[in-house]
């Protein structure tokens, strides 16, 4: 297991799935934004005050005239609690001739120090905000009137309340979608991040690098078209030849199922062809044989039965068209144990080959699996670990080393495809 993370990772891992990463953002915005217009409902308030004041009569004394603050101010108190009450709502809706579930609240609170009281009416309805809070207003004015009639109380209507505007959906649409775009965004991050710091696989290659102390022959790009990737194995055909000096016979092995091995022993073989080089190239996975049908070859005779002695080595190879100085010899589906069929026969076929060619290069299916590649290694000159960026497992690439090198095998570096 690889124990640390780079930022690099990170950021090749977000490349390398940004196609999913736009998809969930897209996917919550539009969702937040069709929640927005089922679930969220938009509300309305107006305001309206009233003005109390109570009459001193002409008589009054001076005591009288002192307690005037403190009488009104009692008044101006009992209309706040009453402008705070559920009775206010339901007068209001009887009067106005609606249902009370359409006045969200009604609420009242005195102006500074001054003898007045604001009514605040929230509501769903635009058109009936300025109204409702006029009414509610002017019940609670006609209200506190007849509840203090002595000194004689005024309680009016001084500020109406202006309509409110409607505001678009389309407003709270687009707010409810960006904030689900962002929510999405930072849901995938840490998707991301726990999915980088959980994978036991080979990502960090310079890890796996150190760590195994085995060379790093090379990366193959998962995109950049064509060109990309025949430059690549143009960098591991120069560090291939760099570090195997003069080995003819290299088997490219696959350390699990799936890892791309038999397209990276495919372009070594024709990236070396291209140095005008003779190149023959063996299908060892004699249980889902890879090269017929990669070069579009139909051969007469194959892999196995040059294995077996049942025929010639010439017999079985076939030439590449448009790849000069490519030949291929296919596999086919054996019938007993395709390691067995190697230990018989396979330190022959190399010797008989290197007569025909400069190199001779050989896919070995998963080691993982199978012991195919362990049969192949003794009697080759090199072996070349291919491995699947993200897919393949640190461990087996571990593995996958200490088996061949315990078979015989002179394991020249590693190779990592679809980086």
């Amino acid at each position: 297991m690889e124990l640390f993370v780079s930022f690099s990772e990170i950021m090749h891992f977000f490349k390398r799935t940004w196609i999913r990463f736009l998809v969930v953002v897209i996917v919550f915005g539009v969702a937040c934004s069709l929640l927005s217009l089922k679930l969220f409902h938009r509300t309305y308030s107006a305001n309206s005050t009233i003005t109390l004041s109570c009459d001193i009569p002409e008589d009054a004394g001076t005591d009288y005239r002192l307690q005037y603050t403190n009488i009104l101010a009692s008044r101006v108190q009992t209309a706040v609690a009453q402008a705070n009450t559920h009775s206010l709502i339901e007068k209001t809706a009887e009067k106005l001739g609606i249902d009370s579930s359409e006045i969200i609240s009604i609420a009242g609170e005195q102006v500074l120090s001054a003898p007045v009281v604001k009514i605040t009416v929230q509501t769903q309805s635009a058109g009936r905000a300025a109204e409702i809070s006029d009414t509610a207003a002017q019940i609670l004015a006609d209200g506190i009137a007849q509840q203090f009639p002595s000194p004689k109380l005024t309680a009016t209507l001084t500020d109406k309340a202006q309509p409110a505007k409607a505001s678009s959906s389309k407003s709270a649409v687009l707010k409810a979608g960006i904030l689900g775009a962002i929510l999405g965004f930072l849901i995938y991050v840490i998707y991301g991040l726990i999915c980088i710091l959980g994978d036991r696989s080979v990502r960090n290659t310079r890890f796996a690098e150190e760590a195994l102390k085995i060379d790093l022959l090379g990366e193959i790009p998962h995109s950049g078209g064509r060109e990309a990737k025949e430059d690549a194995f143009r960098r591991i055909r120069a560090a291939a030849l760099h570090k195997l000096d003069n080995a003819a016979c290299i088997v490219v092995e696959s350390v699990s199922d799936g890892d791309e091995g038999a397209e990276t022993a495919a372009g070594l073989a024709v990236s070396l062809a291209r140095t005008g080089k003779r190149v023959l190239l063996a299908d060892g996975d004699l249980r889902e044989p890879k090269f017929a049908g990669m070069f579009q070859l139909k051969p007469k005779r194959t892999f196995n039965d040059v294995l077996s002695g049942t025929c010639g080595l010439t017999d079985a190879v076939a030439e590449v068209k448009g790849v000069p100085g490519l030949s291929v010899v296919c596999g086919a589906k054996a019938e007993e144990s395709p390691a067995d069929l190697f230990a018989k026969g396979f330190a022959n076929f190399a010797v008989e080959a290197k007569k025909l060619c400069d190199y001779l290069i050989v896919y070995a299916p998963s080691s993982t699996r199978y012991p195919d590649a362990e049969n192949l290694a003794a009697a080759s000159e090199a072996v070349i670990l291919n491995v699947k960026y993200g897919s393949t497992s640190y461990v087996a690439l571990r593995d996958a080393l200490r088996r061949t090198t315990e078979a015989g095998g002179n394991v020249a570096g590693f190779v990592v495809a679809s980086v």
